[in-house]
């Protein structure tokens, strides 16, 4: 529930307490949460995973460990989805194709980051199978396809544009 308050020697963030500081265009906010998102999962890759059983101090938590705080941390995430998205859709504001399709790129990107969580250096300079790609070569060849597209992109585009 929006500016709703936990009572405890720590309060959990009220959206109040941070509304300014978040940035006044959809781009800018969607900066800020992707810098976060990269300096978040830089901290959680330093922690070990015993840490996930240690007690936290946080309200959110729930006066238990570090695992109880993240895992409610994404379940809180995964209630303002829906809030977002209930809200878009009550105001009638879907989404364009467009807008769509780069959500959906979006979500597949996290999914394949995901799936390099957890390798180590070694494993992912390895094959992924005997005689297959190294992971290294997939997400190369998955960033390099991006990039391959967006250039073709652009290069239609101007071509269209000389072509008037």
């Amino acid at each position: 529930m929006p500016g709703k308050r936990t009572v405890s020697s720590r309060k959990c963030v009220s959206w109040r307490d941070r509304e300014d500081d978040m940035a006044e265009t959809v781009r800018g906010a969607i900066r800020e949460l992707m810098e976060q998102t990269m300096r978040t999962m830089d901290a959680l890759l330093e922690a070990s995973d015993r840490e996930l059983a240690m007690s936290s101090s946080h309200p959110c938590a729930q006066g238990k460990d570090v695992w109880t705080l993240i895992t409610n941390d994404i379940d809180h995430e995964k209630i303002h989805i829906g809030q977002v998205l209930e809200g878009r859709y009550e105001s009638r504001n879907t989404a364009s194709p467009m807008e769509r399709l780069l959500a959906e790129w979006l979500a597949e990107r996290a999914r394949f980051i995901g799936s390099l969580i957890g390798l180590t250096d070694a494993q992912f300079n390895s094959e992924t199978a005997p005689g297959q790609w190294t992971y290294r070569v997939v997400a190369k060849h998955v960033l390099m396809l991006e990039r391959d597209s967006l250039k073709t992109i652009a290069d239609d585009q101007a071509a269209r544009e000389s072509a008037r």
